[in-house]
């Protein structure tokens, strides 16, 4: 059994509440109202399972995110992650605030090619609740619909 989230992961205090979280979704993961994104749906702030820790190479389950400042920073924005993820994606977006009003924390966990990445972890627990999940999603705006 992995370790509770927050016994490897620290809420990191340099990232604002008003930072921008983006989450690359699918259509699978997207809520849609007449054939409109309006909201990434429960599932897309899921965490991760816990069978696939090793294969993503985090010591414990956690959302993947990008932060935008950090993209900004090397002169990349949402398009370019779709670009890289590929058409069938889009992207959400929750501020920090959003998941710290849901006991999560935020730590930076970039990667060789994606220094922008961070996750989202649960403060209190061994994963999100779906109610903390579902929070989330409600909170979240459609920065570009999947295709």
């Amino acid at each position: 059994m992995p370790p509770d989230p927050s016994s490897v992961y620290d809420d990191d205090p340099t990232i604002g509440d008003d930072e921008l979280l983006y989450r690359m979704v699918t259509r699978a993961n997207t809520n849609y109202e007449n054939d409109v994104a309006v909201r990434g749906a429960t599932n897309a702030f899921q965490d991760i399972s816990p069978d696939r820790l090793d294969q993503v190479g985090t010591p414990a389950v956690a959302v993947s995110v990008f932060l935008e400042s950090e993209l900004s920073a090397s002169g990349l924005s949402s398009v370019d992650l779709v670009e890289r993820w590929g058409k069938e994606y889009g992207v959400v977006s929750v501020t920090a605030c959003d998941a710290r009003q849901q006991d999560q924390g935020i730590v930076r966990w970039p990667t060789d090619d994606q220094p922008a990445h961070a996750m989202i972890f649960c403060l209190y627990g061994s994963k999100k609740t779906g109610g903390q999940s579902k929070r989330l999603a409600k909170a979240s705006t459609v920065v570009i619909a999947p295709s």
